[in-house]
């Protein structure tokens, strides 16, 4: 018999007519809901489930480049994480600032192709159609798919990568490419100009483990300005303005400081330009060292972490390489959140 609700049969004594019978009922939905929200609450467990809504914009193309004359890769595919979307949501930080943690429930992402290229032809032109690649990527990138360029930190950069200064090539660059046709959650979508087009991926937990991680409100944090995908002429795709974290004396370093080869940065493989020799009291990675936010144990950021297994990112790209193979959108993602370990904002004055 449910707990929820129940009857019991009772007797009473009547002068005139003998023994009677009745049915005594009580629900217990209320009751027992008020108990339960109580006790959750004494052991800061008590939950609340919401769905957060958040436009953006992001664009996509493939494309091979090479810096500083010996850095040659592929770039264009643009890395949604979700995490980040959370983290740029004032409807998130609302509830982030009442919650000690959250877990992500479900998430759906709609793409609307807004901008295509528009091609030339004799005096005329025509567009062309786009494919499309979408794909999930649930624990986050390998740190081989990024690459951190750094030919013009110097003593007095405190950020990697600058938009207006049009001979700095700085900054992040998801190198994943034509690969993302390799993933076995792969689709892709010819857009067409002119046509109604839209683009609905999912993505739900699977294993226990993913259904129960809870993330600190507070982890979420900020580790670039901005995603650049053109400066007007040119494709670059790359994340730019990441604070350097460190400012070393002006006499301990050159201008330039610059590493010839590979080096392990916070987790991910650095490349620079042309060689510089360095004084011997500073290494490159101590000049770049405590880049803070951008390390893999921050939800937002790109690079997978042993001690964060979901961290959903989707990628968007489109193939095969071609300078008219470039689309931009409007983006819809909804993401379904718990929270819990509810806490008074603020202490209300007498």
């Amino acid at each position: 018999m449910s707990g929820r609700y129940y009857r019991r049969r009772g007797y009473y004594r009547n002068n005139n007519y003998g023994r009677r019978s009745y049915y005594w009922r009580r629900s217990g939905s209320t009751r027992n809901k008020s108990w339960g929200n109580m006790k959750a609450a004494k052991q800061q467990a008590d939950q609340s489930t919401f769905t957060i809504n958040i436009p953006s914009t992001l664009g996509a193309f493939l494309k091979s480049d090479t810096l500083g004359g010996n850095v040659t890769f592929e770039h264009g595919v643009y890395a949604m994480n979700i995490y980040d979307q959370l983290r740029k949501s004032d409807f998130f930080n609302s509830y982030a600032s009442m919650y000690d943690e959250f877990k992500i429930d479900r998430i759906k992402v709609k793409l609307l192709p807004t901008e295509f290229t528009y091609t030339a032809t004799n005096g005329g032109g025509k567009y062309s159609n786009v494919t499309v690649y979408t794909a999930w990527d649930r624990t986050g990138l390998n740190k081989d798919q990024v690459l951190l360029y750094t030919k013009s930190v110097n003593n007095t950069t405190q950020k990697i990568g600058d938009k207006n200064d049009p001979a700095n090539v700085d900054g992040l660059y998801v190198t994943i490419g034509k690969d993302i046709t390799t993933y076995s959650s792969a689709e892709s979508r010819v857009v067409n100009p002119g046509t109604n087009t839209s683009i609905v991926r999912w993505l739900n937990p699977k294993t226990m483990q993913e259904k129960s991680q809870w993330i600190g409100t507070s982890q979420l944090a900020k580790w670039y300005d901005e995603y650049q995908v053109d400066d007007g002429t040119t494709l670059i795709g790359r994340y730019i303005g990441i604070p350097t974290g460190y400012k070393p004396p002006a006499s301990s370093i050159p201008d330039q400081v610059a590493y010839d080869g590979d080096i392990e940065l916070a987790g991910l493989n650095v490349r620079s330009g042309d060689a510089i020799t360095q004084p011997s009291d500073v290494s490159f990675d101590v000049a770049l060292t405590r880049l803070s936010t951008m390390n893999s144990e921050n939800p937002c950021f790109l690079v997978e972490d042993g001690g964060i297994r979901f961290k959903p990112t989707l990628l968007v790209g489109t193939y095969p390489e071609s300078a008219a193979n470039v689309c931009k959108f409007n983006v819809e993602t909804e993401v379904v959140c718990t929270f819990r370990g509810l806490r008074k904002a603020s202490v209300v004055a007498a």
